[in-house]
Formats: C-alpha cells, sequence, structure tokens
C-alpha cells in the first residue's frame, strides 16, 4: 500500500514577526476562500457531499513475473467496483475501492500483508489470490482479527475445512476435494488410465491433493502407485518422471505452478513419443506464462489442466460485461485471450456478493459482513447463478458443476475440450 505524508515547513521568529500582519490578513482570506468553496461541494447544483470510500483488499503475488493471476484478479474486482460505483455505490453512496499488496508468493510477506490489510479502517473483507499454502496461514489471522478471508482462487480444502466457529474463510474457486477427484476421473475415463502417477509440491497445496487421491483413488477406480514430491523452485523432474514411467504408469497427476510444470512438460517432450505419458494438471500452472516457458514443448506433450470458467461461446449477461470492461482498459483485443480467467469470474462475482452483504447489514463492520454472507439472497453472476451462494454450513459458492477442462495454445488461449 502506498503511504503518503505531506511536508511541513518551519519559519525564524523574525520572519514570523515581520510577516505577521500580512499572514493575517491571509489566513483570513485564505479561510473565506475555503469556506466558500466547500459551500459549493456541499451545495452546488451539480455536486455532492464526498462521501468515505469502502475498502476491499486483495493480496496475491504482484512480484512474481511470471505470474498473470493477479492482475486477472484485480481486473475483476476492478470491474466490478466500476459498475457498482457507477450506480451509487453502497450504504448512500459510498463508493467501493480497492488496496492491493504484494506477497511476491512468499508465506510470511502474505500473513503480514493480512494483517496490514485488517487495520485498514471501513474495510469489509480480503481476497486472496493463487498460493493455497499462503492463504492456509492466513487462516488464523483472520480468526483472530475477525475479518473475511475469501480465495478466489486458492484451492486447497483447509482454507473453508477448519474447526473455527464461526468461520472468517470463505472461497469463490475450485476446491480440491472435487477438483482433484475431477481430475483423477480425467485420467480414467479418457486416457484409459488405470495406473497413474502423481507429481505433487512440498506445501500444503500438495498435501491437499495427495488427500484426495488417497481418498477418491478406489472410487474413480484407478490406482497411484507412485506419488513423488518436488520443492518450489527445482529445476529439474526427471527423477520424478522417470519413477512414473517404471511404474507402468498410464498418466500424470500434476499439481504445479507454471514455472514447475514448464520443467516438466519441457523434459516430457524431449524424450520419444511412446514415453510421453498424457498430464492432466492442476490450473496453477495457467495462472501463468506457461505458454512462454515451454511453448516449444505444448504441442508434443498431451496435457490439459482444470478450469471453473471460460470466456469462450460463454453468453452469460455478466461474462459478456466483464469481458468488455478488460478489452475496453487492457490492450487486448479478443476475450479469448485474457489471461488466468477463472481469476477474473471469481472476482468479479465476489466483488457483487461483498456489496450484496453490505447494502443488506448496512455496514462495513467485518463480523456483521461475515454473517451477513451467510445469508446472501440469490445472485446471477459470470460463473453461475447461485441460489444462495454461501451458508452456515457451506463456505464455498462453487461445486463440481462448473468443472470443465481445458488444452494451452502457443499464444496462451485456453481451449475448452469436450
Amino acid at each position: 500500500m502506498r503511504k503518503f505524508s505531506v511536508a511541513q515547513g518551519s519559519y525564524p521568529a523574525s520572519a514570523v514577526s515581520e510577516f505577521a500582519k500580512v499572514m493575517t490578513v491571509g489566513l483570513v482570506l485564505m479561510g473565506s476562500c475555503l469556506s466558500l468553496q466547500s459551500f459549493a461541494q456541499t451545495t452546488g447544483a451539480n455536486a455532492a457531499p464526498i462521501k468515505p470510500p469502502v475498502y476491499i483488499g486483495f493480496d496475491d503475488a504482484y512480484g512474481q513475473k511470471t505470474n498473470t493471476s493477479a492482475m486477472s484478479i484485480e481486473w475483476g474486482i476492478k470491474a466490478a467496483m466500476e459498475d457498482i460505483n457507477a450506480a451509487g455505490g453502497v450504504l448512500d453512496g459510498r463508493p467501493l475501492k480497492l488496496i492491493t499488496t504484494d506477497n511476491k508468493g512468499i508465506t510470511a510477506r502474505g500473513k503480514d500483508n493480512f494483517i496490514e490489510l485488517a487495520a485498514t479502517k471501513d474495510l469489509v473483507a480480503v481476497l486472496a489470490g493463487k498460493f493455497s499454502p499462503i492463504i492456509v496461514e492466513m487462516v488464523p489471522e483472520a480468526q483472530r482479527l475477525k475479518v473475511p478471508l475469501i480465495s478466489v482462487w486458492g484451492s486447497a480444502d483447509l482454507i473453508t475445512d477448519h474447526s473455527d466457529k464461526p468461520s472468517f474463510t470463505f472461497r469463490l474457486s475450485l476446491k480440491d476435494e472435487w477438483g482433484v477427484e475431477a481430475m483423477m476421473k480425467r485420467l480414467s475415463a479418457k486416457h484409459k488410465a488405470r495406473k497413474a502417477c502423481a507429481i505433487l509440491p512440498n506445501t500444503e497445496w500438495g498435501r491437499s491433493a495427495e488427500r484426495v487421491i488417497l481418498n477418491k483413488s478406489a472410487q474413480q477406480k484407478i490406482q497411484f502407485p507412485v506419488v513423488r514430491w518436488y520443492n518450489w523452485g527445482d529445476a529439474s523432474l526427471k527423477t520424478h518422471y522417470q519413477s512414473c514411467l517404471d511404474s507402468q504408469s498410464q498418466g500424470v497427476l500434476l499439481v504445479a505452478n507454471e514455472k514447475e510444470a514448464a520443467v516438466l512438460i519441457k523434459e516430457i517432450g524431449e524424450r520419444p513419443q511412446a514415453q510421453r505419458l498424457p498430464v492432466v494438471s492442476h490450473w496453477g500452472a495457467v495462472g501463468g506464462t506457461l505458454h512462454e516457458l515451454a511453448k516449444d514443448e505444448l504441442s508434443s506433450v498431451r496435457v490439459e489442466f482444470i478450469q471453473t470458467f471460460t470466456f469462450i461461446n460463454n453468453k452469460r449477461p455478466r461474462t459478456l460485461a466483464l469481458a468488455d470492461w478488460i478489452l475496453k482498459n487492457t490492450d487486448l483485443k479478443d476475450s479469448r485471450d485474457i489471461p488466468s480467467p477463472v481469476g477474473a469470474a471469481h472476482a468479479y462475482d465476489m466483488v457483487y456478493l461483498l456489496a450484496s452483504a453490505i447494502q443488506i447489514n448496512k455496514t462495513t463492520n467485518p463480523e456483521k459482513i461475515r454473517d451477513g454472507l451467510e445469508k446472501l439472497p440469490a445472485f446471477s453472476g459470470a460463473v453461475r447463478d447461485y441460489s444462495k451462494p454461501f451458508s452456515e454450513n457451506r463456505h464455498d459458492a462453487l461445486d463440481k458443476s462448473q468443472l470443465l477442462f481445458v488444452t494451452l495454445s502457443p499464444s496462451g488461449r485456453l481451449i475448452p475440450q469436450d
């Protein structure tokens, strides 16, 4: 957040004495002018009193050069805010305003950012972006400070599945409980895999996926004889992939962001065609510039990515409005080229839901906003029609009915399959 200070000058006593009379007259005139200006602002025919904004915070890894989720989510937030503010704002004319922080992909920084944002006067909630491990570490602070924390990308189950009551964490995003299960089903149904390997990050995101694999593999009739773990920043995944081949796996379930996904795709692309297993990937891989990092190999490796939303052939009114706003406010010329589309759509819908909670409860008190989110009326958004977005026992606004799979073109387009 940007912090401003006002510099103040000082004058020697002699100067004050010498110009005392002049300064006195000047102050009187200045006071008269300010009074007239204030009167004009509050009583002019075309003017209204300036009302203080209502803040929504957003934290994501802006500082990671290959990450596209942060900017896309910000577009969704701003598009919704602009529409809401143009229609009169909230609480009798108060505008919504965004405050952003950059966690740079570092857990401790994200946690500190949440605490800083939560202390902002008239802030109603903090939206969190791409990195599940960071969001999971924010959860205790959200509970302690009693400020709603809302994931619009992170999928780890623990973001909303915790025992603290009342819960201050919400999600309008994919959840691993049903997202990873769908990835397993994709390997089994489309790629006819009866045995697959999982390559997972050594983070809470990876452990969230592993729990689903252990609990759901029998139901999906697919075995995972090999589960291999990597650390963010690893330069090679060759030994992990060789373990997949050695186990006679028929496919790979990958949980990764764009950098590690690029490493694996490039290394698979170097192998003979017969050794290139199909890959079903989590969506962090297309929350960045994967198409640039592995451009030459994308056409030679069979890889699909899970999603909850697409702009392509989507005629929902709010989807069209969101796409129109993004194209008008960026250099993009085609909605098919909008990067990280799920982030923009999730955030857009979530800002509308927050505005509804503010209006219904007539407050900016975060605790009352939390209560209000559980009692929201139906809403037709960009992602879906929400009959009841959240409830006391369900803090996830989406479900598996929104799921689809996409491929990634060399230009960065996410093309829906089936």
